[in-house]
């Protein structure tokens, strides 16, 4: 793989980070986590944190119709 799939990977999780963290503004160390699962109900659950190092900065977890309008947002901005 030439890394081109790596860094889309990568501006999404930043793109969802800036989403859910509007007042965010990235570091030199500052990395971005963008997680889908299931929860134990079996809904969809999406998580979006900042990390500095190891050190969590910023977290949040979305679920039911906050989750549809954080990926419709999120892929809307994609589309522009």
């Amino acid at each position: 793989m030439d890394g081109s799939g790596d860094r889309w990977i990568q501006a999404l999780q930043e793109r969802a980070a800036r989403l859910a963290f509007p007042d965010w503004r990235a570091g030199p160390d500052d990395w971005t986590s963008l997680y889908t699962s299931f929860g134990t109900d079996g809904a969809p659950v999406t998580e979006v944190a900042v990390y500095r190092g190891h050190e969590r900065l910023h977290h949040r977890r979305y679920t039911g119709a906050e989750l549809t309008r954080f990926w419709t947002l999120l892929i809307d901005s994609i589309a522009e």
